[in-house]
């Protein structure tokens, strides 16, 4: 069961720049079909949260080739995300984590439809965080386990009007890991307090979402007055540094940081939010960046396409970096 032109497929950039040395857990018997997990109600392809998950946002989120993205948490009955900080929180036994990657057919106008392309899980079994993909069929019925990988073709209208393509990349379970890690096991990215610290929009009211979270009796813990939270890089309003570098934090950090995979925290760069500016490697080299981001060649997973918008934010502050040398915080 798979979309019509799935192929198998290695990641983009090859396996000898994955992490193929990572000890994947295996503590988690993934069903063949995601419709296992009863994330759903109704037809699967409607993306109607079930009854026992419920909807996230990220005040941040990782570019993956435009695509959009639902965002599910599903924790045990009468358990709890507890918080304990800005940048931790636990997670029950038996968690499960779903990001679904969707393509409107026109971004202008998205009662036209869609093509629900992988939903990818993570689930706390025996401590450890477990990964798996699930690709599509072509009926949007249900997906199917897919953990080698694999190549489709999408084509979408951007809200400009503009035609787009591209040979999407749905990752292996060694791409994720290679991502996903930290001290050398397996780790959440997008899913923490302060980056779930954000407005959202629930039965057409704006509110906070941790408070949301705690009134569906998800997260509990830490007085939410107490935690900080990573600002929106598309929010306009905040100065060209602070959105930058939380670009930065956001699509590239889960690598770029002293825990994450060694290869590449060997690079010298640390490109979390908080860390001060003379600490991330970006004073040292913002042309070698800069000249990464553009050429495609950073990020090494995950993509196909150069995220235009996103790559010019990070290129426009790397070059007041260059003009003004180590004097600015930022």
């Amino acid at each position: 069961m798979a979309l019509a032109g799935v192929s198998s497929a290695c990641d983009n950039r090859g396996r000898d720049q994955l992490d193929v040395d990572f000890d994947i857990p295996r503590s988690e018997d993934f069903p063949a079909l995601l419709s296992a997990y009863g994330l759903f109600e109704g037809p699967m392809g409607h993306l109607v949260p079930s009854a026992t998950a419920v909807e996230y946002e990220l005040a941040s989120p990782l570019f993956t080739d435009y695509s959009h993205k639902q965002r599910l948490l599903k924790l045990p009955e009468g358990t709890t995300m507890e918080v304990f900080d800005s940048f931790t929180a636990r997670f029950p036994e038996g968690t499960v984590v779903a990001k679904t990657f969707y393509y409107p057919f026109d971004f202008a106008d998205e009662s036209r439809g869609r093509e629900i392309i992988e939903t990818r899980l993570l689930v706390r079994r025996q401590g450890d965080w477990n990964v798996a993909t699930y690709i599509w069929n072509e009926a949007q019925t249900d997906a199917a386990l897919a953990l080698d990988g694999a190549r489709t073709h999408v084509d979408w209208r951007t809200a400009s009007g503009a035609e787009r393509s591209t040979h999407y990349e749905i990752p292996s379970e060694v791409a994720c890991v290679t991502c996903h890690q930290r001290d050398e096991a397996v780790t959440l990215i997008g899913l923490t307090p302060r980056n779930m610290n954000t407005v959202v929009v629930r039965d057409g009211v704006e509110i906070d979402q941790l408070e949301y979270l705690q009134s569906r009796a998800v997260l509990s813990g830490l007085g939410l007055e107490g935690l900080t939270s990573l600002p929106a890089y598309t929010n306009h309003s905040n100065e060209l540094a602070i959105r930058a570098r939380s670009y930065l934090d956001a699509n590239c950090a889960h690598c770029h940081s002293p825990r994450a995979w060694k290869r590449a925290a060997r690079e010298d760069l640390d490109l979390r939010y908080e860390t001060a500016l003379p600490d991330t490697g970006i004073v040292d080299e913002p042309r070698a960046l800069r000249a990464a981001l553009t050429s495609g060649d950073m990020p090494y997973v995950g993509t196909t396409l150069i995220d235009d918008e996103g790559v010019s934010l990070v290129v426009d502050y790397l070059d007041t970096v260059a003009s003004r040398g180590r004097g600015r915080a930022w």
